[in-house]
């Protein structure tokens, strides 16, 4: 196996070489983060203006895309199928504490409701950034293309496949363990520490074994897969989350084994 790439101190990458005519770049957000703290550096402005693409998970530029997030419709399976009775009246009891929802309420939500519901929570701020929007708005500002690495209804039916309800009873059940995490993660953020923000993501108190081999390494491996690709003919600015970056199945690792040069852009 090829050498991991460098990635201590920058979350933002320059892909080149392996006949590559002009170079394009992978960054890692963070997707929600407080308005406060919320900065777009200079060198991110900068290399975003040499691109002609602008590339985000899901497509956020699409009015298509943004209205099927936005009108998506209640999961067929019932979040309590797969619960004892027992963890059934601990769910409901959690849901109620901290979400103010019975269980009875959260079936007629969607997963994704549930979901967005809890990482708010967990953020501890009232005004909250989607830094792909914030991105967006400089990418169309320069006349750059969007696209998406995947689609609304692709990403909707991961969450449904995740999200069951043991994930979400267990998310319940770590969400102090979450704030004290998603503080780290905020300050690692700002840091541009990739490696200690991959620890933080890659936590068992951040999510599930299986929940991270399908959030994080399944859609790595086929992301890994597109990218050659759409950077063939055209420079792309590409931004995912920063956890899937770094690690042996990061994003950083896999294309550096397609023989490409990835490498840290410090300014």
């Amino acid at each position: 196996m090829m050498k991991e790439p460098r990635y201590s101190k920058s979350l933002l990458y320059k892909i080149s070489g392996n006949g590559l005519r002009q170079p394009s770049y992978l960054f890692g957000t963070m997707h929600l983060i407080c308005a406060g703290s919320f900065e777009i550096a200079q060198k991110i402005r900068r290399t975003l203006g040499r691109c002609t693409a602008y590339y985000m998970e899901v497509d956020l530029g699409s009015t298509n895309e943004v209205n099927t997030m936005q009108q998506q419709e209640v999961s067929d399976q019932c979040i309590a199928d797969e619960l004892t009775a027992e963890e059934k009246i601990i769910l409901d009891h959690l849901l109620m504490e901290q979400l103010h929802l019975s269980l009875e309420d959260a079936q007629h939500l969607p997963v994704m409701e549930i979901v967005n519901q809890m990482a708010a929570k967990a953020i501890r701020c009232d005004d909250v950034i989607v830094a792909e929007l914030e991105l967006l708005k400089i990418a169309v500002d320069n006349g750059l293309r969007t696209a998406g690495m995947e689609t609304a209804l692709e990403q909707l039916e991961i969450a449904k496949q995740v999200f069951n309800g043991k994930e979400i009873l267990l998310q319940l059940q770590m969400s102090d363990d979450h704030d004290e995490l998603f503080e780290k993660m905020t300050n690692a953020y700002h840091q541009e520490n990739l490696k200690e923000l991959a620890a933080l993501v890659t936590h068992k108190r951040f999510m599930s074994e299986r929940a991270y081999d399908t959030l994080v390494v399944k859609r790595n491996q086929r992301w890994a897969e597109m990218i050659p690709e759409i950077i063939r003919a055209e420079s792309i600015f590409i931004a995912v989350g920063a956890g899937h970056l770094p690690g042996n199945q990061g994003l950083l690792q896999l294309l550096t084994e397609q023989g490409f040069s990835v490498n840290p852009v410090y300014k």
